[in-house]
């Protein structure tokens, strides 16, 4: 119970803030989006927290996949209060942020799962699988944003200003958003390819190649996304595109190897 208790919290917390959040861009209320961002600012602070004392207040901390999707959450939240104090208008991308964040902690609250403590593995494998979610996380998230992106974009071109879109977060907002998100994203992706390389027996061995190769051109095409971002402005559509194209890749090198290996050769990547 004490270990549930955080979690409904906080989730009520962000629920909250995107309800009050939702309701001033309706109404063009200053004061309502400031109460929102007070919740969400102490929503994010519980759930610093309760990561800090998963982490750090045992010995051995479980890192089996619901806690790292919290965590994936926590960093999409700091993204977005830690931006929003540089720029307040960033924080409209909390209408798609908070109930993201708030749909974390409800499944890893409903959702059992079977415990993996971080003792059970090597530092360098460890390093590797939480890095490896955390990427995965993060860029997924990422996707999300880039339909919202490409909703937005799509009623604009057509000049389409239905009450869906005015209630929704500018477009450069949002954009803002999915490439700090992006970018948080192809940091743990390059730590995962590099510590596997580094500590997993042959990575290019031949019930692994294809979920490195695919995770590699993940990597090459966030890369070039995030370059031509900072070189040519890239946006919109192209963003988009980009986006989901690394997103394919994600999906087929971890559930396309899961697939080959489990179900197929009937083996793991650890073996």
């Amino acid at each position: 119970m004490s270990h549930q208790f955080p979690l409904i919290l906080i989730a009520a917390f962000y629920l909250a803030a995107a309800a009050l959040l939702y309701l001033s861009i309706r109404k063009r209320s200053e004061s309502w989006r400031n109460v929102s961002f007070g919740l969400a600012v102490i929503g994010t602070l519980i759930h610093a927290g309760a990561q800090y004392s998963h982490w750090f207040g045992h010995a051995e901390p479980d890192v089996g996949l619901l806690h790292l999707l919290s965590l994936c959450a926590l960093t999409v939240m700091l993204l977005l209060v830690t931006s929003t104090l540089s720029r307040p208008a960033l924080f409209s991308a909390g209408i798609v942020a908070l109930p993201i964040a708030a749909g974390i902690m409800l499944l890893e609250w409903v959702l059992p799962h079977a415990p993996l403590p971080l003792g059970e593995t090597s530092a360098g494998i460890a390093i590797h699988m939480v890095s490896s979610v955390l990427a995965f996380g993060l860029l997924s998230i990422a996707g999300l944003y880039a339909l919202f992106v490409f909703i937005i974009d799509h009623f604009l071109r057509r000049h389409n200003l239905n009450p869906l879109i005015r209630s929704l977060p500018p477009l450069e907002v949002m954009e803002d958003l999915l490439f700090k998100t992006i970018a948080a994203g192809f940091v743990l992706l390059t730590v995962s390819l590099a510590s596997g390389i580094m500590f997993i027996n042959d990575i290019f061995a031949q019930h692994l190649v294809h979920k490195t190769i695919l995770s590699i051109l993940a990597w090459l095409v966030f890369g070039i996304m995030l370059w031509g971002r900072w070189r040519y402005g890239w946006r919109g559509s192209v963003a988009v595109r980009l986006t989901l194209a690394g997103m394919v890749l994600l999906v087929l090198s971890y559930f396309g190897s899961k697939l080959v290996l489990e179900v197929i050769l009937g083996t793991s990547w650890q073996s």
